[in-house]
C-alpha cells in the first residue's frame, strides 16, 4: 500500500477544508483505511497527530490573516472553527504567546520580517510524503 500517496491526499483534503469541519472518521474513509490505522500512518509519515496537525495549521492560517487583514478576531476565531473568541484567544495565546490582538499589532501592517514562515512545514511534510 502507498501510505504516502494517502497521507499527502489527506493533507491536500486537509489544507483545503480548514475552516470546516474535519473528521478523523471521515479522513480514515477517504484513504480506505481504519481510523486506528490511518491515525497511526498519519503520525508516523507527519510526525504529529492528525488533531495536532489540523490545529497547529488553523492556527497558522489564523495567524497569517491577523497580520494580513483587518477582519475582526472574532470572525477569525469562527472561520477557524473556535466557538468563541475567548476560547480561540486562550489557545492562541498558549501557542503564541501573545494575545491575537497584540500579534496583530506586532507582525500587522506590513511588519512581516518576524513573522511565521507558514508554508515551509507544509512544503515539508508534503514533501515527506510524496
Amino acid at each position: 500500500m502507498d501510505y504516502h500517496s494517502k497521507v499527502h491526499d489527506s493533507l491536500k483534503y486537509i489544507e483545503e477544508n480548514l475552516n470546516g469541519r474535519i473528521d478523523l472518521d471521515d479522513l480514515a474513509k477517504r484513504a480506505y483505511l481504519s481510523k486506528y490505522h490511518y491515525h497511526r500512518i498519519f503520525h508516523k509519515i507527519s510526525g504529529e497527530s492528525v488533531t495536532r496537525y489540523i490545529t497547529r495549521r488553523r492556527m497558522e492560517k489564523a495567524a497569517e490573516e491577523l497580520t494580513l487583514t483587518e477582519k475582526p478576531i472574532i470572525d477569525i476565531a469562527l472561520e477557524y472553527q473556535y466557538a468563541s473568541q475567548e476560547s480561540f484567544s486562550r489557545a492562541f495565546l498558549k501557542i503564541y504567546g501573545l494575545t491575537p490582538g497584540k500579534y496583530r499589532r506586532k507582525y500587522g501592517g506590513g511588519n512581516f520580517g518576524n513573522a511565521v514562515n507558514l508554508s515551509c512545514h507544509f512544503n515539508n511534510i508534503t514533501n515527506m510524503a510524496a
